[in-house]
Order: C-alpha cells, then structure tokens, then sequence
C-alpha cells in the first residue's frame, strides 16, 4: 500500500483519534520507506559502475600511453554516394558534400532566409573577449563579456557579415525552438522534414538549433551521447573530433565532478601545452573543414570541438540514441541529479 492510500484513508476519517494518527503514521513510514529503496538503488549503481569504470579507465590509460598519435582527415562522400542511414550505421565520422542541397533545403537558415523572415525582431546581443570566445552552454571555461547591445535581426546580421564585429571581441548567437516568434521552429522542422525523408533514424528536433558566430567563435572539447548531424548553411568551420577509445587521453572530467562530458583541455585543445597534457600527443585527431552545403556527421561519445574560420551559420541536429547511453560515465552526474529529484519528490509527499 503507497502513501498516498495511507494518506487517503487518514483524511476520511475526522477528528483527531488514535486510528487517524495510525493511519498518518503508517503514511509516514512507507513514504520513508520509499525513500530509502531509491537511495539503496542510487548506492547500488554507484557501487556496481564505479569500479567497473575505473578498471576501464585505468586499461584504456595504459594502452593509450602506447598508442601513437596521428591526425587523420574526415572522410568526405557526396551526398548522392551514401544515406543518411547508411553513414549513422558506419558509425564514423564524415563530412556529406552538397547534402543541404540533396534534401532542398540549401535556402534555409541563410542570413537571407533570417532576413526575410526575422529582420526586424529585436535581439540582445552580447559580445565576449577574443581570449575567451567559447560558445558556452555547460562547461567549466571562463568567458568574459564586454559589451551588450540591442538590434534588430537585420542590423545583426549586417554586423555579422558585412561589417564584423568590433575587434577584440567575438559573438556567438544561438536561436532555438522557441525564438524569434516561431521562425526558429519553422526553420528546424524543415530540417527535420527533409532529414526524415526516406530515413529510418529517430529525430530530435526539439534540441536542435541555429548558431550564428563571427570568426574566431569556438566550442570546446566534449561529447554527446546522441548521433548528430552539424549542418553548414553559411561560411566555414573548423573541427576535429576524436575516438571514444582516446577519452582517458583528453582528459575528461571525473564522472559525478563537474560536468563529465567536457574536457579539462584549454578551449582550443591546439593550445595544450604538451608538459600539461602528455598524452594529448597519443590521440589520433580526426580534422576538417565544413564549408556551405555540407554536413558533418558526428558519432555518440566522439569528442568534438570547432571553431568558426569566418562569420557563419551552423545547425546542429540530433538524433535519438539509446537510452544506456546516458549510463556512460560522462553522464553519471545528470542520472544521479534526476535520482535526486526523485527522492526530494517522494520526501515531499
């Protein structure tokens, strides 16, 4: 019998006598009850993973230390030469030549498509430091702001592409399923509608979005547990990933430390200096440039960071992945903060 029944049974009944107290009572000691197998069940999948993850840690360390370092170009295929199926089923990564064209959506998330279909929405804009232009949305790397301005979609754009930003500064604008009165979800679903033509993969469209960023912009080195997809509908980006076998090389945080799924590299990983960072040599680096029209594929857990060569548009897009792989160690933290939750919900009852 739940709590809530205990709790149900005490309210039909008035007053305040003894088989009322016993029912709240009875509500009490199942509701701690509860409480206590969810911790149990917390603390047994800690016990069970977090030995078996650092045996793996420990293993994938000692024969990285051996492996010898390369950098390796991305594989590029036209898009009339492979599926997108085809290329999830690969599981590596590689850069789709002409595919935004392929599925006919070439015109779409263009600074003339936001334009036309935005231009006079207002926008805050903020600008970062070029010493620190990490495009940010977890993550353990220092951004400082320098400035804040409202405008327009059509000045930002004008900005963006025709005039640059203001030297020393970098800009990174992402726009979502629920900006800019719809047109941002507009914009995803025709995404979502091409991709899903005559592909079996799963979408998730709700977490996909727009980034516009001036040159120098910069994600930092992490991974996702999810198939992507990086569409390039404006100028060029550059990126590298690397396997999941290098992980213990690039120095992931700990699980349940921090944010498990970035990095502790510098923001550019280029930039680590090979006394901190030794085994940064034993990696092999998977490199390449994103240019209009193309997509790259990026597998789950291969690490991945990127970098904006000139002021462009990217739009990443998800697919669905199975759900043990957020029991992968860079995503212990999020399971046990879900865990957390649960057990505030069933103290709070």
């Amino acid at each position: 019998m739940s709590a809530a029944w205990w709790r149900a049974r005490g309210h039909q009944l008035e007053g305040s006598g003894p088989a009322r107290e016993l029912l709240v009572l009875g509500a009490v000691v199942v509701a701690a009850g509860q409480l206590l197998v969810l911790a149990a069940g917390l603390l047994a999948l800690l016990v069970v993973l977090t030995p078996i993850w650092f045996a793996h840690h420990l293993l994938t360390r000692a024969s990285g230390a051996r492996r010898r370092g390369e950098r390796i170009e991305i594989e590029r295929r036209p898009a009339d030469s492979i599926t997108i199926d085809e290329v999830i089923a690969a599981g590596r990564p590689v850069i789709i030549e002409g595919l935004l064209g392929a599925l006919g959506i070439d015109d779409v998330a263009t600074p003339a498509d936001l334009e036309r279909l935005a231009g006079d929405q207002m926008l805050t804009v903020t600008s970062f430091d070029e010493a620190s232009p990490y495009f940010l949305y977890s993550g353990g790397y220092d951004t400082t702001a320098v400035g804040k301005q409202k405008m327009t979609m059509r000045d930002f754009l004008t900005m963006m592409f025709d005039e640059g930003v203001e030297p020393g500064t970098v800009v990174y604008q992402l726009f979502g399923i629920r900006s800019l009165d719809g047109v941002g979800a507009a914009m995803l679903d025709r995404f979502d509608e091409a991709v899903r033509q005559g592909n079996d993969a799963v979408t998730e469209p709700r977490f996909s979005g727009i980034w516009v960023g001036s040159p120098g912009a910069t994600t930092p080195l992490h991974h996702d547990a999810w198939p992507g997809l990086l569409f390039q509908t404006h100028g060029v980006k550059r990126v590298a990933l690397y396997r999941p076998a290098d992980r213990t090389n690039l120095s992931f945080c700990l699980p349940l430390r921090g944010e498990g799924r970035w990095s502790e590299l510098p923001g550019r990983s280029d930039d680590a200096s090979p006394a901190d960072f030794p085994l940064l040599a034993h990696t092999q680096r998977y490199v390449g440039e994103l240019r209009p029209g193309e997509a790259l594929y990026i597998p789950p857990f291969w690490a991945h960071e990127m970098e904006a060569v000139e002021a462009n548009i990217s739009v990443p897009f998800r697919f669905a992945g199975p759900r043990s792989s957020y029991l992968n160690p860079g995503f212990l933290r999020p399971a046990s903060e879900m865990f957390r939750k649960q057990l505030e919900t069933v103290a709070a009852r």
